[in-house]
């Protein structure tokens, strides 16, 4: 064919279309047939040969229309391309492949373009004065052979799964085949030989499912090619999930185990055992791992006698702890180091706790008791029982024993009498009682005892009210009976003062032995006052010097002492006999309290 423009003419005398080609393309997404057609033609420019590179543009025409089905620039639209592909022309002859992806600006052609009936190729050709129009469109038609398409003899691919007309467009709209296509009985391979299934994913070179008869499974795979879930069942139903890291490792398990039961492992992402749940026959077994791959811990819904039981583990997967539901009641144990029981608390049939040493000897143990109330015990590491701390008789009790068993001291909630009063005994070595302390005798606290001894102080004092200036008043001072206020005492200042009662104690760091007086009664105070034993005395050496073995009796200087020299005065006026002496001046003189 020729096309004409002033002053030269373009001839483009054939165009040649195998129809080979074209039916390739049709099943190009199942064969991989390259979607190109094979194209070839003649350039005459004034009736002379064309040599150069020249730029061509195609389309695919539905009829004689002007519809376009596809550009070699893919561009969209029934407009001319817009970018053209250059090809070399020699001696006027071109030849390329339309749908030629490797050249510049030329894209695939759909299979989808040959759903039409009457399909025409439309070129524009430029070789140096622009674009135009080659006339008229070549329709693109068959090859012989490709005419027996539509005479396959029935049952020639595959007899007894395809029937006449079964691939006809008709019978798949929608690109989909249903089972009005398909038979009740799709059988892939046969009994010899494994039958397998493979879904690929659009842009990527790799199954997304696979059905493979051999193994029995059903495999779905990611982008990257790898297998991230398997279902199969060979021999028993499993169920394998893969992360999705570089090693692809299982994430969790699901199994029917088949002798044991079913079981779900959850693993970390080496694959590595981090959790185990399983369905076995005599109960179901949960087990924990530690990040080194031994057991941290275990439940058990059996743990050999019918009941739940929890075990915690060690570093290195020995049992520490164990909590049993038991027949009836709970229970826990735990272990030491060396995988010996030391701790053992039971429910049945009263709470019990009992700690035990290395050897397994009951060292303690508290317990609710069968009807007396709680008790708690103490053992020697002997297993002698050192100590009961329990309920008599609607009271607590504590018992203290000696290493050959004998109690020696108790408590008691209340006092032998049965009085609600607490009290104490203490016991010798034999189990005789030899010290008591009630605190509940007939409303009054008492202590019984053969030898009292007091280590704390040196005199025996009561408490008195003195009335003077306080910081006139000092540890030492002399004081006397205050004639003005009944069951008080004032600061001595007279000699020989017949009215003297006793020295305040707590001078010269000794301090009263023993400290009497009756709360809310005349007989109480504020100062401790020696009226008997050794207590330091302020004195006067001024009126003379003072010897051990003096008497010593009031003086004029307030709150002190002097030395006794006038015999019939100081008759009723004497506080007691000097212990130590004072040669001049005012000082402290250890006095043996004793009033004549």
């Amino acid at each position: 064919m020729k096309i004409s423009k002033p002053h030269r003419a373009v001839s483009f005398p054939r165009s040649l279309v195998h129809l080979a080609s074209l039916a390739l393309l049709t099943i190009a997404a199942q064969a991989q047939v390259p979607p190109m057609i094979s194209y070839q033609g003649r350039v005459l420019m004034d009736n002379v040969n064309f040599n150069g590179t020249g730029q061509f543009k195609f389309a695919l025409v539905r009829g004689p229309g002007p519809t376009l089905l596809w550009k070699n620039d893919g561009s969209a639209g029934n407009t001319e391309p817009s970018a053209a592909v250059s090809l070399p022309v020699a001696n006027g002859l071109v030849m390329t492949s339309l749908g030629d992806t490797t050249l510049a600006n030329m894209t695939a052609i759909p299979a989808t373009v040959f759903e039409y009936p009457d399909v025409r190729l439309r070129v524009w050709f430029n070789g140096g004065s622009g674009f135009q129009q080659l006339t008229p469109d070549q329709r693109i038609v068959s090859v012989g052979y490709a005419l027996m398409a539509g005479n396959v003899p029935d049952g020639s691919i595959t007899a007894t799964k395809l029937a006449p007309g079964v691939l006809s467009p008709i019978n798949f709209p929608n690109n989909s085949v249903t089972s009005v296509q398909l038979g009740d009985d799709l059988d892939l391979g046969s009994t010899a030989t494994p039958g397998r299934l493979d879904i690929y994913r659009t842009a990527a070179n790799t199954p997304a499912v696979s059905i493979v008869g051999s193994s029995s499974s059903i495999s779905t795979y990611g982008s990257d090619g790898q297998e991230q879930i398997r279902l199969h069942g060979t021999s028993y139903g499993e169920l394998l999930l893969h992360n999705s890291l570089p090693n692809n490792a299982t994430a969790v398990n699901l199994t029917a185990q088949g002798s044991t039961g079913g079981r779900l492992t959850l693993n970390n992402t080496n694959g590595s055992s981090r959790a185990v749940l399983e369905g076995e026959n005599v109960g179901g077994l949960l087990t924990l791992y530690t990040s080194d791959g031994n057991i941290g811990a275990a439940l058990y819904g059996n743990e050999g006698a019918g009941s739940g039981a929890l075990s915690l583990r060690d570093t290195n997967g020995n049992p520490r702890f164990r909590a049993y539901g038991g027949p009836t009641s709970g229970r826990m144990l735990a272990y030491n180091s060396a995988g010996q029981e030391t701790v053992d608390i039971d429910a049945e049939p009263a709470g019990l706790v009992a700690v035990r040493n290395a050897a397994g000897g009951t060292r303690a143990y508290m317990w609710a008791g069968a009807s007396q109330g709680g008790e708690i015990r103490n053992y020697e590491q002997d297993g002698t029982l050192t100590t009961i701390i329990h309920n008599v008789s609607d009271a607590g009790v504590v018992s203290v024993r000696n290493s050959s068993g004998v109690e020696t001291g108790y408590l008691w909630g209340r006092n032998s009498a049965g009085q609600t009063g607490g009290q104490l005994g203490l016991k010798n070595s034999s189990g005789v009682q030899t010290i008591t302390l009630d605190a509940d005798n007939a409303g009054e606290g008492r202590i019984y005892t053969q030898v009292l001894t007091i280590t704390g102080g040196s005199d025996l004092s009561e408490n008195f009210d003195v009335n003077t200036e306080n910081d006139e008043l000092q540890p030492g001072m002399i004081v006397s009976i205050d004639p003005k206020n009944p069951g008080e005492l004032v600061l001595a200042r007279s000699a020989y003062d017949g009215k003297v009662a006793g020295i305040v104690s707590g001078a010269g760091g000794v301090k009263p032995g023993m400290l009497m007086g009756q709360k809310g009664t005349l007989a109480d105070g504020k100062h401790p006052v020696a009226l008997t034993g050794r207590v330091y005395c302020q004195v006067d050496a001024s009126f003379g010097a003072i010897e051990p073995g003096d008497m010593i009796t009031t003086s004029t200087t307030p709150g002190h002492g002097m030395k006794a020299t006038d015999r019939e005065r100081a008759f009723g006026s004497i506080i007691g006999k000097a212990m130590t002496g004072l040669a001049d001046g005012k000082g402290l003189v250890l006095v043996l309290v004793n009033l004549q």
